[in-house]
């Protein structure tokens, strides 16, 4: 992936190539496309890779000719991942008259409604961090939509794929909750940082990225803690569902046996009581009468306990 932008008219626009580009998106790099980053850009390897890297932290670099910041934000999300979120890094480097964006997925840089305004570089970098403080609420609430309906289905379900779906979603909350503090001392260090050259109006817009970056955490610390706190009285509702059916199992077992148990007794080669033997009709219907008594005994003895 290879992409140029240019900034026209306060938005982005596709630019006919680099040398006419303000912004440069990459991703899925060649070998060659890294050389050149590494020889004509000097954006060293180990920085390239943390740009890709999901397991590295946000952080902020300032060398000589550029500006470093490595972000979190989450993978897009498909329904072969199985309830489970995970988290991708993608970097930011500032150079005095264009930024590149290294990234392993497409950043809709073309959306008027998330990237509108865009007068400076400066300003085109803080919609990006916006944008994906933004992606995590919107995953945040896919979360909390997919975390009511699997505890409805569990109340009725004896089933543990309901269950490990929620162990998914857990997992998933606990790397969101690591990403986001990790955003949140990347901005405040933007914010102390003076090699920028903010203005008023990119630091207002940045705090109110760390407000809404703040939110995303408290509320990503909730859905956590809910579902931690929940999981193990989900697992005994469960537990009572498989206990209520066999308890219900067991009643059944015992009523087929009694009168399995007197057919078979007087299915033997006795003496049947009451003069009922000898090819007397009474000894079809009073064995099944004998057996229905026996039943209905039983069922009753159980209402009365119960």
């Amino acid at each position: 992936m290879l992409k140029y932008y240019k900034i026209e008219s306060g938005r982005l626009a596709v630019a006919p190539n680099e040398e006419a580009a303000d912004v440069v998106m990459m991703g899925s790099l060649s070998q060659e496309q890294r050389s050149i980053l590494v020889k004509e850009y000097e954006i060293t390897e180990h920085t390239i890779a943390s740009a890709f890297d999901s397991d590295e932290l946000s952080r902020i670099e300032y060398d000589d000719d550029f500006t470093t910041i490595v972000f979190k934000k989450p993978k897009n999300y498909s329904a072969e991942d199985n309830f489970q979120f995970r988290v991708e890094s993608f970097g930011i480097f500032i150079f005095k008259d264009w930024v590149l964006l290294l990234t392993d997925s497409d950043i809709p840089v073309m959306d008027e409604r998330r990237f509108s305004k865009i007068d400076s570089l400066n300003t085109f970098v803080l919609r990006v961090l916006s944008f994906a403080i933004a992606h995590f609420n919107e995953h945040l609430k896919i979360i909390n939509r997919i975390n009511d309906d699997l505890e409805q289905r569990l109340n009725t379900s004896m089933e543990n794929k309901y269950l490990l779906s929620m162990f998914s979603l857990n997992k998933g909350l606990i790397y969101y909750v690591s990403a986001l503090n990790s955003n949140d001392t990347l901005l405040r260090k933007l914010q102390l940082g003076r090699s920028l050259n903010w203005t008023e109006a990119e630091r207002e817009l940045l705090e109110d990225i760390q407000i809404e970056n703040g939110q995303s955490l408290q509320q990503a610390n909730i859905y956590a803690n809910i579902l931690t706190s929940m999981m193990d009285a989900r697992a005994s509702v469960i537990n009572n569902n498989v206990n209520s059916l066999m308890k219900n199992l067991t009643i059944v077992t015992i009523s087929i046996s009694l009168p399995t148990f007197f057919a078979s007794l007087f299915g033997m080669n006795v003496k049947l009581p009451f003069n009922m033997g000898d090819g007397s009709p009474l000894a079809f219907w009073g064995i099944l009468v004998v057996c229905i008594l026996s039943v209905f005994v039983f069922m009753n003895m159980w209402m009365r306990k119960k």
